[in-house]
């Protein structure tokens, strides 16, 4: 057996037992002119102290869409371009929920938009992805969407956590390495 083949069996069966392993981009829809929530959140069994977290959400690895420094929004670093835009819900920080709203969405939303949360204390920092398409008002696409106190809507905006999705995808990566391998 090929060395190759074997390394990239290896590879795949891992990653389908250990999902978490594959970075994930979450995929938002939102309509033009309409608001949407970009979805980041850790889980977390106990309440958050939330001067201990620094908040960043940026696009392009320097533009600043929204930052919450000290337990308080420090908009004046952000863009001109979200000024009164965007939003945290304040009320949900302390339990892991850092998504943002954005408000008054525009074609020129469409963008990959980085969530970057560190705890100042333990120094430790993670990141989420969020995919913003923006369509017209003529392309809607409904979604059933999560709000921030946990309720079902029917919006414009998010799909719910697409980890099984994923599992999917890395499952039909190995088959199709299976079938090559075989043939």
């Amino acid at each position: 057996m090929n060395r190759e083949c074997v390394f990239w069996i290896l590879s795949y069966s891992l990653l389908c037992f250990f999902p978490g392993a594959v970075p994930h981009t979450t995929l938002c829809h939102a309509v033009s002119g309409d608001t949407v929530i970009l979805p980041c959140a850790i889980k977390t069994s106990e309440k958050l102290n939330i001067s201990n977290y620094y908040i960043y959400w940026q696009i392009h690895t320097s533009v600043v869409v929204h930052l919450f420094y000290n337990g308080k929004d420090l908009l004046t670093e952000q863009s001109r371009r979200y000024h009164n835009r965007t939003r945290l819900f304040l009320d949900q920080l302390e339990h892991g929920n850092f998504s943002l709203m954005l408000s008054g969405v525009e074609p020129a939303d469409e963008d990959v938009y980085t969530c970057i949360f560190r705890n100042k204390v333990s120094k430790t920092m993670d990141t989420r992805e969020v995919k913003l398409n923006v369509s017209s008002p003529d392309n809607q696409l409904m979604e059933i969407n999560v709000s921030p106190t946990g309720q079902n809507q029917h919006l414009p905006n998010c799909p719910g956590d697409a980890n099984a999705l994923d599992i999917l995808v890395l499952w039909s990566h190995f088959l199709m390495v299976l079938v090559v391998w075989i043939l």
